[in-house]
Protein backbone atom coordinates (compact mmCIF):
# COMPACT_ATOMS: atom_id res chain seq x y z
CA UNK A 1 0.00 0.00 0.00
CA UNK A 2 2.55 2.73 0.70
CA UNK A 3 5.33 1.83 -1.50
CA UNK A 4 3.47 3.18 -4.51
CA UNK A 5 2.14 6.26 -2.55
CA UNK A 6 4.24 9.56 -3.34
CA UNK A 7 5.79 11.15 0.41
CA UNK A 8 2.49 13.92 -0.27
CA UNK A 9 0.46 11.13 -0.26
CA UNK A 10 1.95 9.32 2.48
CA UNK A 11 1.73 12.64 4.44
CA UNK A 12 -2.01 12.65 3.40
CA UNK A 13 -2.65 9.13 4.55
CA UNK A 14 -1.06 9.82 8.05
CA UNK A 15 -3.30 12.63 8.54
CA UNK A 16 -5.93 10.67 7.66
CA UNK A 17 -5.13 8.04 9.79
CA UNK A 18 -4.32 10.08 12.64
CA UNK A 19 -7.74 11.81 12.23
CA UNK A 20 -9.78 8.66 12.02
CA UNK A 21 -7.62 7.30 15.65
CA UNK A 22 -9.28 10.65 17.24
CA UNK A 23 -12.16 10.25 15.91
CA UNK A 24 -12.58 6.81 17.30
CA UNK A 25 -11.11 7.87 20.89
CA UNK A 26 -13.70 10.59 20.63
CA UNK A 27 -16.67 7.89 19.96
CA UNK A 28 -15.45 5.76 22.78
CA UNK A 29 -14.86 8.29 24.89
CA UNK A 30 -18.14 10.04 24.90
CA UNK A 31 -19.90 6.92 24.20
CA UNK A 32 -22.87 6.45 26.65
CA UNK A 33 -23.88 2.56 25.55
CA UNK A 34 -21.69 -0.46 25.20
CA UNK A 35 -22.14 -0.83 21.26
CA UNK A 36 -20.78 2.92 20.81
CA UNK A 37 -18.02 2.24 22.79
CA UNK A 38 -17.28 -1.08 20.78
CA UNK A 39 -17.55 0.62 17.46
CA UNK A 40 -15.40 3.92 18.76
CA UNK A 41 -12.39 1.41 19.86
CA UNK A 42 -12.96 -0.46 16.56
CA UNK A 43 -12.28 2.84 14.53
CA UNK A 44 -9.52 4.32 17.14
CA UNK A 45 -7.45 0.37 16.61
CA UNK A 46 -7.92 0.86 12.29
CA UNK A 47 -6.95 4.32 12.83
CA UNK A 48 -3.91 3.36 15.06
CA UNK A 49 -2.86 0.31 12.69
CA UNK A 50 -3.30 2.70 9.91
CA UNK A 51 -0.80 5.41 11.56
CA UNK A 52 1.68 2.78 12.47
CA UNK A 53 1.73 1.44 8.97
CA UNK A 54 1.61 4.30 6.97
CA UNK A 55 4.03 6.69 9.61
CA UNK A 56 6.55 3.57 9.41
CA UNK A 57 7.22 4.53 5.65
CA UNK A 58 6.34 8.27 5.59
CA UNK A 59 9.68 9.13 5.13
CA UNK A 60 11.13 6.08 2.75
CA UNK A 61 12.22 7.12 -0.89
CA UNK A 62 10.15 8.21 -3.44
CA UNK A 63 8.12 5.25 -5.37
CA UNK A 64 9.16 4.61 -8.67
CA UNK A 65 9.03 7.02 -11.55
CA UNK A 66 7.11 4.86 -13.63
CA UNK A 67 4.18 4.08 -10.95
CA UNK A 68 1.79 6.59 -13.08
CA UNK A 69 1.83 4.67 -16.10
CA UNK A 70 0.42 1.43 -14.53
CA UNK A 71 -3.02 1.15 -13.48
CA UNK A 72 -3.14 0.97 -9.78
CA UNK A 73 -4.42 -2.42 -8.89
CA UNK A 74 -3.39 -2.41 -5.08
CA UNK A 75 -7.18 -1.11 -3.84
CA UNK A 76 -8.68 -3.81 -5.92
CA UNK A 77 -6.84 -6.54 -4.82
CA UNK A 78 -7.45 -5.35 -1.03
CA UNK A 79 -11.48 -4.74 -2.54
CA UNK A 80 -11.01 -8.71 -3.44
CA UNK A 81 -9.52 -9.99 -0.65
CA UNK A 82 -12.13 -8.25 1.53
CA UNK A 83 -14.90 -9.98 -0.93
CA UNK A 84 -13.70 -13.48 0.09
CA UNK A 85 -13.61 -12.78 3.64
CA UNK A 86 -17.08 -11.23 4.00
CA UNK A 87 -18.31 -13.89 2.16
CA UNK A 88 -16.98 -16.42 4.59
CA UNK A 89 -18.16 -14.65 7.72
CA UNK A 90 -21.64 -14.26 6.10
CA UNK A 91 -21.68 -17.57 4.50
CA UNK A 92 -20.92 -19.53 7.69
CA UNK A 93 -23.34 -17.33 9.89
CA UNK A 94 -25.77 -17.71 7.17
CA UNK A 95 -24.91 -21.78 7.88
CA UNK A 96 -25.19 -21.01 11.59
CA UNK A 97 -28.49 -19.67 11.13
CA UNK A 98 -29.85 -22.34 9.16
CA UNK A 99 -29.07 -25.26 11.39
CA UNK A 100 -30.56 -22.89 14.14
CA UNK A 101 -33.78 -22.78 12.21
CA UNK A 102 -33.80 -26.26 11.96
CA UNK A 103 -32.64 -27.23 15.26
CA UNK A 104 -33.81 -24.39 17.84
CA UNK A 105 -32.22 -26.27 21.19
CA UNK A 106 -29.12 -25.99 19.40
CA UNK A 107 -28.76 -22.28 20.38
CA UNK A 108 -26.20 -21.29 22.65
CA UNK A 109 -27.49 -19.70 25.67
CA UNK A 110 -25.23 -16.22 25.35
CA UNK A 111 -28.82 -14.05 23.89
CA UNK A 112 -26.02 -12.34 20.62
CA UNK A 113 -26.33 -15.84 19.41
CA UNK A 114 -30.36 -16.18 19.35
CA UNK A 115 -31.87 -16.29 15.59
CA UNK A 116 -32.50 -12.38 15.50
CA UNK A 117 -29.46 -11.09 16.17
CA UNK A 118 -27.60 -13.43 13.37
CA UNK A 119 -29.75 -13.34 10.94
CA UNK A 120 -28.70 -9.20 10.12
CA UNK A 121 -25.06 -10.35 10.55
CA UNK A 122 -25.57 -12.75 7.18
CA UNK A 123 -27.53 -10.43 5.16
CA UNK A 124 -25.72 -7.62 6.47
CA UNK A 125 -22.22 -10.07 5.73
CA UNK A 126 -23.56 -10.98 2.15
CA UNK A 127 -25.19 -7.65 0.96
CA UNK A 128 -22.66 -4.87 2.01
CA UNK A 129 -19.54 -6.76 2.74
CA UNK A 130 -19.47 -9.38 -0.12
CA UNK A 131 -21.35 -7.44 -2.22
CA UNK A 132 -20.56 -4.04 -1.70
CA UNK A 133 -17.03 -5.25 -2.06
CA UNK A 134 -17.24 -7.02 -5.16
CA UNK A 135 -18.81 -3.91 -6.65
CA UNK A 136 -16.47 -1.18 -5.46
CA UNK A 137 -12.93 -3.62 -6.21
CA UNK A 138 -15.02 -4.41 -10.10
CA UNK A 139 -15.64 -0.72 -10.36
CA UNK A 140 -11.93 0.29 -9.54
CA UNK A 141 -10.80 -2.60 -12.19
CA UNK A 142 -13.25 -1.78 -14.95
CA UNK A 143 -12.75 2.11 -14.61
CA UNK A 144 -8.86 1.80 -15.43
CA UNK A 145 -9.32 -0.48 -18.29
CA UNK A 146 -12.06 1.41 -19.76
CA UNK A 147 -10.83 4.91 -19.32
CA UNK A 148 -7.51 3.20 -20.16
CA UNK A 149 -5.83 5.97 -17.40
CA UNK A 150 -4.85 5.59 -14.09
CA UNK A 151 -7.27 6.71 -11.08
CA UNK A 152 -7.28 9.98 -10.32
CA UNK A 153 -4.68 9.60 -7.37
CA UNK A 154 -3.71 7.37 -4.95
CA UNK A 155 -5.00 7.81 -1.44
CA UNK A 156 -8.46 8.21 -2.05
CA UNK A 157 -9.67 4.58 -2.90
CA UNK A 158 -7.99 3.73 -0.16
CA UNK A 159 -10.45 5.92 1.90
CA UNK A 160 -12.87 4.46 0.05
CA UNK A 161 -12.46 1.17 0.41
CA UNK A 162 -10.88 0.47 4.31
CA UNK A 163 -13.95 3.09 4.99
CA UNK A 164 -16.45 0.79 3.32
CA UNK A 165 -15.56 -2.60 5.53
CA UNK A 166 -15.16 -0.23 8.75
CA UNK A 167 -19.00 0.67 8.34
CA UNK A 168 -19.51 -3.05 7.08
CA UNK A 169 -17.76 -3.73 10.39
CA UNK A 170 -19.56 -1.58 12.57
CA UNK A 171 -23.23 -3.13 10.85
CA UNK A 172 -22.11 -6.42 11.60
CA UNK A 173 -20.86 -5.45 15.23
CA UNK A 174 -24.05 -3.14 16.55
Amino acid sequence: MTGTLSIRERQLAFGLSVLLALLGLAMAASARHGVMAVHGTMAMALGLWLVFLVGGALYDGPPRSDRMSCYYDAPTRFGITMTLVWAMIGMGVGVWVAALLYWPEATPLWPATSFGRLRPVHTTGIIFGFGGNALIATSFHVLQRTARARLADSVSPWVVIIGFNLFCAWAVTG
